[in-house]
């Protein structure tokens, strides 16, 4: 990694390398913005460029000290994220951590170091509890391994309780010398304004689509077509499209346009099987379904309105005759039920009931234009 691979965040990246080579560095900074967008990437970057042999505003990448933050082995710099009930982050003391957890913290971390846009995520984790809090002053009072700072990175810093809160809230108003902390949240409310106040406030930008589909071809070797649509069902977030990678979302997107396809022409015993489908499957899966029906009728409305630009490029054929069969349908309205669907499903509203009344409204927009 470097700065170049960080994804968009030119504000954010441009605040960082100034304080870097103004040497104006902030004991604590807050990096704060919708989910995925980079934030522990930036700081793990800028953790790099501080612990480099060569002290200047990038890191080398080649050095030591920056191969060993780059697996995030370095003995000055540490990763804190939410573990298990009763589990703490132990430095060098893995043996109070169950077998299974260390496995998984293990496994994690080094899928954190190959992709910094990988999202931790430890079954059963929900809170960043005390002792791992407790953890960071005991090692922050501590000689460093090597020479230079120590750097101390909150991933997804809301998650910690206010036991937790209340404990960095006293390291921070006494900051170790040579020691920086960094606070990454989508949920900066959820800090108490004490903790807020005491650390440099860095804003971090929802990612743009054209950001995350180069993201991925560039970086992920994604070809565009599949590239773009993974962009468009991400809404900005990077690690969220990382996740989409392993969706089959074609199968999804052939469902999609064959419930469309059966609820235009009344075909009730193929609307049920597509919703039979749904009710057995993760609520995700439904989420993915929708948003794909959304992007492909989003299309037909641009067909309609006699603009080029498509997401679903290989469906234009498809697009093209529906565009034609409905050329008097108001798309929009269609798009209008959908996102209503996708607001419900966000609800925990009843699989079945949302997809049965997609149906129905859908049919009624789309016959009765037709019939009209």
């Amino acid at each position: 990694m470097s700065w170049n691979d960080i994804i968009g965040q030119s504000r954010a990246k441009k605040y960082l390398q100034r304080a870097v080579s103004e040497q104006r560095i902030a004991h604590a900074y807050l990096l704060w913005g919708p989910h995925g967008v980079g934030k522990d990437a930036l700081a793990i970057e800028f953790a790099r460029t501080l612990l480099c042999q060569t002290h200047n505003a990038e890191s080398c990448g080649v050095c030591p000290e920056c191969r060993k933050a780059t697996m995030l082995q370095h003995p000055n710099l540490k990763i804190i994220f939410a573990l298990p009930a009763g589990e703490k982050d132990t430095s060098g003391g893995e043996e109070k951590m169950k077998t299974d957890v260390q496995s998984e913290v293990r496994e994690q971390m080094e899928r954190k170091a190959l992709n910094n846009y990988f999202h931790f995520s430890i079954p059963r984790a929900s809170v960043i509890n005390i002792g791992s809090v407790r953890e960071i002053r005991r090692e922050s009072s501590m000689t460093a391994f090597d020479a230079g700072k120590k750097i101390f990175i909150i991933s997804d810093a809301e998650l910690m309780n206010e036991a937790s809160q209340n404990a960095l809230l006293k390291i921070l108003e006494e900051p170790p010398a040579d020691t920086i902390f960094f606070l990454t949240t989508s949920r900066k409310e959820l800090l108490r304004p004490t903790i807020l106040s005491r650390c440099q406030s860095i804003r971090c930008d929802a990612l743009l689509d054209d950001e995350i589909e180069t993201g991925l071809k560039e970086r992920e070797h994604i070809e565009s077509k599949q590239a773009r649509l993974i962009a468009q069902l991400a809404n900005g977030d990077y690690s969220r499209a990382l996740d989409l990678l392993g969706e089959d979302l074609i199968h999804l997107r052939e469902s999609a346009v064959n419930f469309l396809r059966a609820v235009a022409v009344g075909k009730p015993v193929q609307i049920f099987e597509e919703i039979d489908f749904f009710l057995d499957s993760d609520r995700k899966v439904s989420e993915q379904f929708l948003q794909i029906m959304l992007l492909w009728l989003r299309d037909a409305m641009l067909m309609q309105e006699g603009k080029e630009r498509v997401i679903n490029v290989d469906q234009s054929e498809s697009l093209v005759k529906f565009v034609e069969r409905y050329k008097g349908a108001e798309l929009s309205a269609t798009l209008a039920v959908v996102e209503h669907a996708l607001d419900l499903l966000r609800k925990n509203v009843y699989l079945q009931l949302i997809f049965v009344s997609l149906a129905i409204q859908l049919q009624r927009i789309l016959l009765h234009e037709k019939n009209s």
